[in-house]
């Protein structure tokens, strides 16, 4: 039988993990679930300033994130609750690696440490620790499985949400609806060779994938969904000017103010003269999964 493996290097992110866990259990049923975590040495834009005050605020170590003693727990209880599938929290070191690519390369192909030997027909689903699938999305998920063949693998359409379930990334819209360019991003490789399967994760920048097949499955891409101090580090972690994220802050604010509440186009980033401006109202269901998270909205207290 050919294993199903989730692989995941995330930094600081149990306050999502938490819900995203039982999703993969739902959508993938997988044979292996690894969590890669550490710090990327210059960040998810190869950019970050990672001076003694960010190691200071965001670590615990200088590569730990400073919730890992939390996501410990988080695996912890996940292990016991779902025994068929074999969870992994891994220590990630990059050894100085500074290009954002090459470390999610690292953190996406370290299957040995683990005593997984990787073989062709693996289905290998090199995934971000905020994204998530509808429950119902399995049986779905499972037919572009069935059409697979080894160095071949498909994409998705990810959906860019903004503070709540009520607004996200204009751009991220499908194209056809004619809001926005939409966004397709990798979801599963087959593994055949370890040619194509780094060829596809060295894009982890640019997300152009020409080599996978494209389908029609949604991905909900929780981005801006970072609460407190979950937040503070995302602004920290990408260069931008006071003043962007400042602006950007004030309109999360807004649109966490509006609630459900459509109220058209937000200008989101004001520096932009293109639909990356405009955050869009959007009113779709969602994974039943990530209602327990903070950003979450419940219209029904």
């Amino acid at each position: 039988m050919n294993k199903k493996i989730v692989i995941i290097p995330v930094f600081c992110e149990a306050h999502m993990i938490q819900y995203q866990i039982p999703n993969i259990i739902e959508t993938i049923d997988p044979d292996y679930i690894i969590y890669n975590e550490g710090m990327f040495p210059r960040g998810p834009e190869s950019s970050t300033i990672v001076n003694e005050q960010f190691i200071n605020d965001y670590t615990l170590d200088g590569k730990r994130g400073f919730d890992f003693n939390i996501l410990e727990n988080i695996i912890k209880d996940a292990q016991t609750k779902y025994p068929d599938t074999k969870i992994i929290l891994n220590k990630m070191d990059y050894d100085g690696i500074q290009s954002a690519p090459e470390c999610y390369l690292k953190a996406c192909s370290n299957f040995e440490e683990f005593g997984i030997k990787i073989t062709k027909g693996d289905y290998i689903f090199p995934f971000e620790g905020d994204v998530f699938h509808h429950e119902n999305a399995k049986k779905e998920i499972d037919g572009y499985l069935e059409q697979l063949e080894p160095d071949t693998g498909f994409t998705s359409n990810w959906i860019d949400f903004l503070e709540t379930q009520y607004y996200c990334e204009k751009s991220t819209l499908n194209p056809f609806n004619g809001l926005g360019e939409g966004r397709h991003r990798r979801i599963c490789i087959r593994f055949g060779t370890w040619e194509f399967y780094h060829d596809v994760l060295l894009n982890f920048m640019t997300q152009k994938y020409p080599m996978l097949y494209p389908t029609d499955l949604t991905t909900y891409h929780y981005v801006w969904w970072r609460p407190k101090k979950y937040k503070q580090l995302r602004y920290d972690q990408l260069q931008r000017p006071l003043p962007y994220w400042q602006k950007f802050d004030d309109n999360l604010n807004i649109i966490r103010s509006l609630q459900e509440v459509d109220n058209g186009d937000i200008v989101i980033r004001p520096n932009r003269n293109d639909v990356h401006r405009y955050a869009s109202h959007v009113n779709i269901e969602h994974p039943v999964h990530i209602k327990q998270h903070e950003n979450w909205i419940n219209n029904e207290n």
